[in-house]
């Protein structure tokens, strides 16, 4: 079980096709390190590159985008969700690292 979201690891697992793996890691490894560290320099024809160099249609790069800027959104909110644990209280727990 992943703490706090009630998912077994299995389920995920099971979810997770290494077809769609190897999709999504050709289509990082077709962007260049700029497009890498900031996904907003991707226009039109930026995409249609990247998608020709992964052998995909450009509606599964806009698909991957889509869901990176949503997992982004969703790490942000994490903390708040978990309590405000690094909520901007620093100092507040001591790691081991």
């Amino acid at each position: 079980m992943m703490p706090g979201m009630g998912i077994k690891a299995s389920d995920i697992e099971s979810a997770v096709d290494d077809t769609q793996l190897a999709r999504m890691e050709a289509i990082v490894l077709s962007m260049t390190p700029a497009e890498r560290k900031d996904p907003k320099l991707l226009n039109p024809s930026r995409k249609h590159r990247i998608a020709k160099g992964a052998g995909v249609d450009i509606a599964v790069v806009n698909r991957f985008i889509k869901q990176f800027e949503q997992s982004q959104k969703m790490m942000k909110q994490l903390p708040g969700m978990m309590g405000g644990f690094g909520g901007g209280k620093k100092g507040r727990f001591k790691l081991p690292f």
